[in-house]
């Protein structure tokens, strides 16, 4: 089993977001998720193989602090029990398979080993699992921000809602018109200095939005806060990006549209949680503080299913949806060119580049994609394919050979 652990918790995690329903995390939770998985894996086939004492067996961090930030963010418990026990039945059919190579003497007294001993690590982690989700959705509840994550959580999710209590808990009025956004910080900030760039990053938007009264900030794990401001129709987004650029918060922002009323609170957040997917499908290569939904709103579209979206890539841009530095200046080339009307003279001004390496470029780029560039459905797809590796590479690029 060991010599097979990456292969199998890759198809068990596939697997996994495939049957279980609500599960459905941002990029940031699915990688906790998939350590938790791993790390478990480890565990198990450690203890099996080293015959550790019951007692001593501690469940991995990684799966502890996967079950913390699942109650965080309010997280039903029973789907993180139902993938722990999803991957022990999985774990026994495939280990079951290895048994029949033994010799016929030991492989009933082997299986029943197995089963047994498995089924111990099972319910240990899942016990020690289970606790720490309690005890940290209990103490999120109980601080200040814990409440309003709660009653967000309900407005957010669509289902008929006490909006008068809801208003009274978060101290933010539902109705009038509302923008969204996400705002994350950097891992080089220190912790005990996050919350204190939340409240400049509130500050700071609140007074380039002119906000009309009080902002609703509402933390949903160490790093990360969604935010979400009451303002009047004079407001515009493009001032917020000039005063980032001077300000060193260390944080970044993704903002929705501005929305009116519950549905427009709700609309503005979703947008946001959207643009913070591809921004973080884009990992450094975009540092821009400020991304608006307006800015990337075909991309954000399409960043619900990255895997489908990788494909869609691949088939249009052929060769050219390679990873590596030269693929990527020769796509960012075919989009500047493509967007200015194909002409090579505004291409070469908007990029600073002389002519003749335009047009070498465009005929590269032109090559490797494979398209006909006389077909208008065809460079339809193809500035699309552009735009989605423009913010979400490497996450939509085949990997280099």
């Amino acid at each position: 089993m060991d010599a097979i652990r990456d292969a199998f918790t890759a198809e068990l995690f596939e697997m996994m977001k495939g049957e279980i329903q609500g599960l459905k995390h941002d990029p940031r939770m699915m990688e906790l998720w998939r350590a938790s998985l791993t790390e478990n894996f480890v565990a198990a086939v450690h203890y099996l193989e080293r015959d550790t004492p019951t007692a001593l067996l501690e469940a991995p961090g990684a799966a502890l602090a996967y079950a913390r930030a699942s109650a965080q963010r309010d997280i039903p418990l029973a789907p993180l029990v139902r993938a722990h026990r999803l991957g022990h039945a999985r774990f026994l059919e495939v280990a079951m398979k290895y048994v029949s190579l033994l010799e016929p003497r030991q492989q009933v007294p082997t299986l029943v080993d197995l089963v047994n001993r498995s089924a111990r690590v099972v319910d240990l982690v899942a016990d020690q699992m289970i606790l720490a989700y309690e005890e940290e959705h209990d103490r999120w509840l109980s601080r200040r921000g814990g409440m309003q994550q709660h009653w967000v959580t309900e407005v957010l999710a669509g289902t008929p809602v006490d909006v008068q209590r809801a208003e009274k808990v978060l101290r933010y009025g539902l109705d009038g018109r509302h923008l969204a956004a996400v705002v994350w910080v950097d891992a080089a900030v220190p912790l005990d200095q996050v919350v204190a760039r939340f409240d400049e990053v509130r500050c700071l938007m609140a007074a380039e939005l002119d906000a009309a009264g009080r902002s609703l900030l509402v933390p949903t794990d160490e790093r990360e806060a969604r935010l979400w401001f009451s303002v009047g129709g004079a407001a515009d987004l493009c001032s917020i990006r000039g005063a980032f650029e001077s300000a060193s918060t260390g944080a970044r922002v993704a903002c929705g549209r501005f929305g009116t009323g519950l549905s427009g609170f709700r609309a503005s957040m979703k947008q946001a949680e959207l643009v913070k997917a591809v921004v973080l499908a884009g990992g450094d290569r975009h540092r821009v503080p400020v991304v608006c939904y307006d800015d990337v709103a075909p991309v954000a579209l399409m960043a619900g299913d990255v895997d489908e979206l990788r494909r869609f890539v691949g088939d249009v841009l052929g060769d050219l949806a390679g990873a590596g530095e030269r693929n990527e200046w020769l796509r960012e080339t075919l989009r500047e060119f493509l967007v200015r009307n194909r002409s090579y003279v505004a291409t070469a001004e908007a990029m600073i580049l002389h002519r003749n390496t335009i047009q070498y470029r465009v005929g590269q780029a032109m090559e490797l994609c494979g398209q006909d560039f006389d077909d208008p459905d065809a460079v339809f797809k193809v500035q699309t394919a552009l735009e989605a590796c423009r913010w979400m590479a490497p996450a939509v690029l085949r990997a280099q050979k």
